[in-house]
């Protein structure tokens, strides 16, 4: 098999690790396909499968988890619920069976910055302990809602500046980094400033932002299929629906701009599509200007260098693997049909 750089893998595996081949090229298989180590979806919410905001379905969400390693997912970073479901699913459901997942616990917002009853509330002056406690009940993330928007004003800051840079010390100390969802204008400049490691949305970076971020490998999740649907909600002549449509006309234009400046920038389907389709949102960035490779990257080796796991096929290193017929960095349209899935040595479905 074939990686999209062009380089030959031949691989066999032992005990779910890659194992240098025995046996005859003929008894190779698959041959002449293209392979990823697997690909990543940076933003999911495996608890429901859409903008359902009761408290998530183990049962579902295990579910949704095993449609994606089907589709060849290899990761999932769950941004988190009003719940522990998916901390639950990743402890309860064995890893040959479902994806890697990191998993933030309960979100974190104000009172009012949030849906109502969804979020835990943080008082003033209470982001440290906050943040501590659910930095120990996920499995290596904490959420932070940036900002929500109130009636008649838009897109309001959930924290100042000092919050945020509590929130990420606190958080290291706890061994978790922070990801912040934002759609306001100012919020993510002060994100970055604060050392805040995922911007979720993020529709307003700058460039001096992205040349910040990348500087210390930072990521950046679109979501723009997300956006989009969004968009199309509250109707693109709204308020909201105008300023999300600004926002993805400057991460349409900042995207190759982060990818050169070292930002992992990351796909991810929020709520809009199942993990099993997050190669859709790949799609979609390439179809906003990124190259092919580029766009290949933000669905896979990208997503595996940002959390610290290789991206390739070594001698000893997971036998994880998603095939396809074709490169996808020449197509990336291939990504959305995968011919064969290896999780852990073992052939999915």
């Amino acid at each position: 098999m074939r990686t999209p750089g062009g380089d030959e893998v031949t691989r066999d595996s032992r005990d779910g690790l890659w194992a240098e081949p025995w046996g005859t090229p003929e008894q190779v298989t698959p041959v002449d396909s293209w392979a990823l180590p697997g690909l990543v979806d940076a933003h999911a919410h495996l608890a429901q499968g859409s903008m359902d905001l009761r408290p998530g379905d183990l049962d579902a969400a295990r579910q949704r988890a095993t449609e994606a390693l089907e589709a060849g997912v290899g990761l999932i970073l769950d941004k988190g619920w009003r719940d522990l479901t998916v901390v639950d699913l990743s402890e309860k459901v064995p890893p040959g069976e479902r994806p890697d997942i990191e998993a933030a616990g309960v979100v974190c917002a104000v009172d009012g910055g949030f849906w109502e009853g969804f979020a835990r509330i943080v008082p003033p002056g209470g982001i440290g302990a906050a943040v501590a406690r659910a930095a120990d009940e996920g499995q290596g993330w904490v959420k932070l809602i940036g900002d929500w928007p109130r009636k008649g004003v838009g897109p309001v800051s959930n924290f100042d500046e000092e919050d945020l840079v509590e929130a990420v010390a606190t958080a290291a100390a706890h061994q978790a980094r922070v990801a912040i969802h934002t759609m306001a204008r100012e919020v993510p400049s002060m994100a970055v400033r604060a050392g805040v490691q995922s911007i979720e949305h993020g529709l307003f970076l700058s460039p001096d932002d992205l040349g910040d971020l990348g500087a210390r490998g930072g990521i950046w999740v679109p979501t723009v299929l997300q956006m989009e649907a969004t968009i199309r909600q509250l109707g693109p002549g709204s308020s909201g629906g105008r300023l999300l449509t600004e926002g993805l006309g400057n991460v349409a234009a900042n995207l190759a701009p982060a990818v050169e400046s070292g930002v992992h920038v990351l796909t991810g389907t929020d709520l809009v599509v199942g993990s099993d389709r997050v190669a859709n949102e790949a799609i979609r960035l390439w179809e906003l200007g990124m190259t092919p490779a580029a766009a290949v990257d933000t669905v896979s080796g990208a997503g595996f260098r940002a959390t610290g796991r290789r991206a390739d096929f070594a001698v000893g290193e997971p036998a994880n693997a998603v095939l396809f017929p074709e490169d996808p960095t020449v197509d990336p349209r291939v990504l959305a049909h995968p011919t064969l899935v290896i999780r852990m040595g073992r052939i999915v479905g």
